[in-house]
């Protein structure tokens, strides 16, 4: 069922009950969903809204029958939650010390790249290319025409925006064979196709190509070595408050019982 419908369904009886939030976006029995709950889980489009009060509701209709049949006075659950809880405060605790202490300068991920080249290093040939897969050949064709006129073309504009392409990096042997001899050709080709795969008809154009051997450029790579020297120093910096607060708070360990 559309879960458009279902939201519907869900609010209409909510108002026939005289229980509804003025500004409800869903009810599941005494449950109320606001706007206010929307913009603290930060979903701001559409997609986002809807996929998050899909779950909200799948959520309160399960949490609703198991508390039922007093689901949520078992012990065991009890444990959980608290233990949840803990971990949940604990962590927030533990990242919001490592955002105020821990950085990474540009330096440092100029100085990693240079030290670690050889890690980004391509093992194979590579090339970034833009794909078009349709369904018709005139259209296709039409494609491929476009791409061929200028960059500043509007029509070649608004063709990407109408199929969503990115441009994305491959490594030799990781496509189709068809289109895989063709973008790693000596030739070197700059537009490829229509080539007809199964139904569908694919348009490719190269916009460049790396041989295997040479390095992947600092730029390509600069998120992920921020990212691994930002883990790096937020372990560090974790052990570091751990080890300060076994000094602060009260601790005990009986071995024996363990």
């Amino acid at each position: 069922m559309c879960i458009r419908f279902i939201l519907f369904l869900l609010v209409f009886f909510g108002c026939l009950k005289n229980e509804t939030v003025s500004n409800s976006v869903a009810q599941v029995g005494n449950a109320t969903l606001t706007e206010e709950d929307l913009a603290l889980a930060s979903v701001f489009t559409e997609k986002e809204r809807f996929s998050y009060v899909d779950n909200w509701v799948r959520t309160e209709l399960l949490y609703q029958a198991g508390r039922g049949v007093a689901l949520d006075k078992d012990l065991l659950i009890k444990t959980k939650i608290n233990l949840y809880k803990k971990k949940l405060v604990g962590q927030t605790f533990l990242d919001t010390k490592i955002q105020d202490a821990v950085s990474v300068s540009k330096e440092e991920i100029r100085s990693y790249y240079i030290e670690n080249k050889e890690q980004f290093k391509r093992l194979k040939s590579e090339a970034t290319i833009n794909s078009f897969v349709l369904t018709d050949k005139k259209e296709a064709n039409r494609v491929r025409a476009n791409l061929e006129k200028s960059t500043n073309n509007k029509k070649r504009n608004e063709m990407f925006d109408k199929y969503s392409v990115v441009a994305e990096t491959f490594s030799d042997g990781t496509l189709h064979s068809k289109i895989n001899n063709k973008v790693f050709s000596p030739k070197k080709l700059k537009y490829i196709g229509p080539v007809a795969l199964g139904e569908k008809h694919l348009v490719v154009e190269v916009l460049k190509r790396y041989e295997g051997g040479t390095y992947l450029g600092l730029d390509s790579v600069y998120d992920k070595i921020y990212l691994l020297i930002y883990k790096r120093k937020a372990a560090i910096k974790t052990q570091m408050i751990i080890d300060s607060l076994k000094q602060e708070i009260s601790l005990e360990i009986n071995d024996d019982n363990i």
